[in-house]
Parts: structure tokens; sequence; C-alpha cells
């Protein structure tokens, strides 16, 4: 699930899967649009591009920088922010996050359908 409290993007995904060609290991969450944490600082920001291992974020004061997907960690989602689906049969649904129960989370859908995904 990746979530998207400012119109930007953070994701709740776990699994780990090899970035192709680097030889690093990089979460399924590593991906534009998620809000990450700098691991250096606690500062947030928001991954803008993917190249293999390496991102641009911006920062909250809209500056850039380039970090290893080891340097960052994804921003947890919290209920009510919006998130989009990254793992699983769900890939893709959007929507409100309503609540996360055990390792199924509810999401209210734009057309104001509720949808459990795992």
């Amino acid at each position: 699930v990746k979530h998207d409290p400012d119109g930007y993007g953070n994701d709740a995904g776990g699994m780990d899967t090899a970035m192709e060609g680097s030889g690093e290991e990089a979460a399924v969450w590593f991906m534009e649009r998620v809000c990450v944490q700098l691991k250096k600082n606690t500062a947030q920001a928001v991954i803008k591009e993917i190249n293999g291992s390496m991102a641009v974020v911006e920062m909250e004061d809209k500056s850039t920088l380039t970090v290893r997907n080891g340097e960052v960690s994804m921003v947890p989602p919290q209920e009510h922010d919006m998130v989009l689906v990254t793992g699983g049969a769900d890939v893709g649904v959007e929507g409100e996050l309503v609540c996360i129960d055990g390792t199924d989370a509810i999401l209210k859908e734009s057309n104001e359908n509720f949808k459990i995904v795992d």
C-alpha cells in the first residue's frame, strides 16, 4: 500500500527484490511518488525519479538530492492518507486508507466503494 498524505506518494510494502544489474536489493516500495525518510537525518522527501538503485528525491523545501536505495526508508501510511497498492493482486488500486487490520488494508476508492486488499 502506498500512501499519499500531501499529494505525494508513500508505500507500506515490505518485500525485497533485486535491482536489475546493480547487485543491490531494493524494497518493492522503492518507486516514484513514494514518501521516504532519509536515514542520516530523518528528513522526509518524495521519490521523483528512479535510476537503478539510485533515486532523485524532492525534499520538503523543494530542493533535490540523489540517494541510494539503502539510504532511505518508507514512511508508513496513516489512516485517511491516499494510498496506492504496490503489491499483490490489487496493484494499482488507489484510495483513502480507512484502516489496517492485520495484513489487510481497507481502502475507500474514489467511487466511494470500499475494498479490502492484502
